[in-house]
């Protein structure tokens, strides 16, 4: 072990540097001063930013949803539901609203009005008669042929086509954002974005 005497700190040969021990150091685990104070502006900048990302993807889905009334007379979630029943012949209202993330109710509203528009069939099961299976009439096909792509909405679309580590990091910051509204509706979790 080098003999050193007190505050004098050996350098990378094992030699004295007197200058060494005389620079401050920083305290453990301190960051960079800079780093640790962004002053108000830059934040209500980035604040900003981030709105103007939300405006663009509620724009872009409600553009979307226009497009989808204009050219098949069914809104967005209505459009939806067609095209999971297409691709799932005989699905059941309770696995309509897991495959949509909303509500029983809301499926099942999705539905009768679907039905009513002789867009879509209901029939009870052989096999159960308590159960209700779904499946397209040939109006219903067609109407899921002329519509915009992508069918389930621009939203949904684009965030299945994400990575899942960046959809857990969304997610993770989605849920601070939202813990930190004044005003928080834990009803709209389940409601179509078409329809709010």
């Amino acid at each position: 072990m080098a003999n050193t005497k007190p505050g004098i700190q050996p350098d990378a040969d094992g030699k004295r540097n007197p200058a060494a021990s005389a620079r401050p150091r920083p305290a453990a685990g301190a960051a960079p001063r800079r780093a640790r104070m962004v002053d108000g502006e830059t934040r209500r900048r980035q604040a900003l930013s981030v709105l103007e990302q939300f405006r663009l993807i509620f724009r872009s889905a409600k553009k979307h949803f226009q497009a989808v009334r204009e050219r098949t007379g069914v809104g967005g979630a209505q459009l939806w539901a067609l095209a999971e029943v297409q691709r799932r012949p005989g699905v059941r209202v309770t696995e309509l609203a897991r495959a949509m993330a909303v509500h029983q109710s809301t499926a099942s509203n999705l539905v009768e009005r679907l039905a009513k528009d002789g867009l879509l069939r209901r029939e009870r099961s052989r096999e159960d008669q308590r159960v209700v299976l779904l499946s397209l009439t040939a109006a219903g096909r067609a109407t899921v042929a002329r519509a915009p792509r992508p069918l389930e909405g621009v939203l949904p679309n684009a965030l299945n086509a994400m990575a899942a580590t960046d959809l857990l990091e969304l997610q993770a910051c989605l849920e601070k954002l939202a813990h930190r509204l004044k005003v928080r509706d834990r009803t709209g979790r389940r409601v179509p974005l078409s329809e709010m």
